[in-house]
C-alpha cells in the first residue's frame, strides 16, 4: 500500500475555482482519514490562504522559492521534487503529467477536452499546450479520473485505446457552514447569481448583455445580477472586468465580487433567487450542484454535460450563444419565486463518494 503521495496542488494557488474546489473538498475527506500517510503538496506558487485549513500535520508543503512557468515546472522541476521526497504515487490534478513517463504510478484528473470541443474559448498558449501534451498525458497516465460521462466519452473518441484507463468520478456537494457576520459585502435584495472566472469559456459577457437588455425592456424591475469570480484572460478578463467595475454598469443592478471567500460564496447561493450558468463548455459544472443543494432553480447552457446534472422538470436550458434567449430567461425567472421540485437528491452527490473512488486508486 502506498503511503507517500505527491499531489499537484497548483489549482489551490488561485483561490476558489471549479478545479480548486474539487481538489480541496476531496482532500478535506481524505487527509483526516489517513493520518498514517504522508501527503506532499507540490506547487510552483504559494497556495491561496483560503486553503490553509488543508495544511494538516500529515501534509508537507513543497513550494518553489519563486514562481516558475507551469510547463517548465511540470516537466523539469516537479520530477526532481518527486524523486527528492521519495514519492510513491503521483496525482496530477490539472490534466497534465510530465512529458516523460514517471517511474511511479501516476493518475490524472480530466475535466474536459476543450482543445477539441471548444478551442475558441482557450488562450492560444493554453490551447497549444493541451493540444500537444494531452496525447502524452493520456498515454502516461495509469488511470484517468474523468469529471463526467461526457468527458469520458470525449476522451474515448479522441483516443479509443485508453478506454480502460477512464473512471468517471463525479464531484460532490455539501452544505457550507455560513456566518453572516463575516460577510463584509451587502447582497442585493432580489438577485440572480452567476459564478466563474472572467474568461471567454464562461460566456459571462453575453449574460451581462442579456441582463442589460432585460433591464432596458423592464426599467421598473428590481432584480440585480450578482457575479462572483475572478479576473481571467481575453476580452472578458480585461474589457468585461472594467465594465463590471464601471459605476454606470452598476446602476443597472449588476454587482461583481472579486475572488469571494467560501463563506460569502455559500451565502450567495443560499440568498439568490435563481442561478445562471452560461458556459460555452464545461467538464462538469460544480456550481450547479451547489445551487441545487440550496433548492434553487437553474438556467444553464444547453450543452450535453449539463443534461447529466439538471432536471427538465424545473430547470431552464438556453442556447449558449443566443443572447435574446438569455434575456427571455431573466424575464421568466423574474416572476414569483419557485423552489426546486422534486428536491435535489443530495445522497447521490457526496464528496465522500468522490473521495472513495479516488482513494481506491491512490492507495493501492
Amino acid at each position: 500500500m502506498k503511503t507517500i503521495i505527491g499531489i499537484d496542488v497548483r489549482p489551490l494557488a488561485y483561490g476558489i475555482t471549479g478545479n480548486s474546489r474539487y481538489l480541496a473538498e476531496v482532500l478535506k475527506v481524505i487527509l483526516p482519514k489517513h493520518k498514517d500517510k504522508k501527503f506532499y503538496f507540490l506547487s510552483n506558487k504559494p497556495i491561496h490562504p483560503v486553503f490553509n485549513d488543508l495544511l494538516l500535520p500529515n501534509v508537507h508543503l513543497v513550494v518553489e522559492s519563486k514562481p516558475i512557468p507551469g510547463p517548465i515546472y511540470l516537466n523539469l522541476i516537479l520530477p526532481k521534487r518527486l524523486k527528492q521526497n521519495k514519492i510513491e504515487v503521483f496525482w496530477g490534478t490539472i490534466q497534465m503529467l510530465p512529458f516523460f513517463k514517471l517511474p511511479i504510478p501516476s493518475y490524472v484528473n480530466y475535466h474536459d477536452l476543450n482543445f477539441i470541443s471548444a478551442p475558441e474559448t482557450m488562450a492560444k498558449w493554453n490551447y497549444w499546450q493541451h493540444k500537444l501534451l494531452s496525447p502524452v498525458t493520456l498515454k502516461n497516465a495509469d488511470k484517468i479520473f474523468c469529471l463526467s460521462k461526457n468527458t469520458k466519452e470525449e476522451i474515448i473518441q479522441f483516443r479509443p485505446n485508453f478506454k480502460n484507463k477512464c473512471i468517471v468520478v463525479y464531484p460532490g456537494v455539501s452544505k457550507t457552514k455560513t456566518n453572516l457576520s463575516k460577510v463584509k459585502i451587502k447582497f442585493p435584495k432580489d438577485f440572480f447569481l452567476t459564478v466563474g472566472t472572467l474568461e471567454p469559456r464562461k460566456n459571462i459577457n453575453r449574460l451581462v448583455d442579456a441582463f442589460l437588455h432585460f433591464k432596458a425592456d423592464h426599467p421598473k424591475d428590481k432584480h440585480s445580477l450578482l457575479i462572483m469570480g475572478r479576473k481571467g484572460w481575453g476580452e472578458e478578463g480585461e474589457i468585461l472586468y472594467q465594465k463590471l467595475n464601471d459605476p454606470k454598469t452598476q446602476t443597472f443592478g449588476i454587482q461583481f465580487i472579486d475572488t469571494p471567500d467560501e463563506n460569502t460564496l455559500a451565502l450567495a447561493f443560499q440568498s439568490c433567487k435563481a442561478f445562471f450558468f452560461p458556459s460555452l463548455h464545461e467538464g462538469f459544472g460544480l456550481p450547479l450542484l451547489e445551487a441545487m443543494l440550496e433548492g434553487k432553480r437553474c438556467v444553464a447552457s444547453d450543452i450535453p454535460v449539463f443534461k447529466e446534472i439538471l432536471s427538465d422538470q424545473c430547470d431552464v436550458f438556453v442556447a449558449p450563444k443566443d443572447t435574446e434567449s438569455w434575456t427571455k430567461a431573466f424575464q421568466t425567472l423574474s416572476g414569483p419565486k419557485k423552489e426546486r421540485v422534486p428536491k435535489f437528491p443530495t445522497k447521490l452527490w457526496t464528496w465522500q463518494e468522490t473521495a472513495k473512488k479516488i482513494e481506491e486508486v491512490l492507495f493501492i
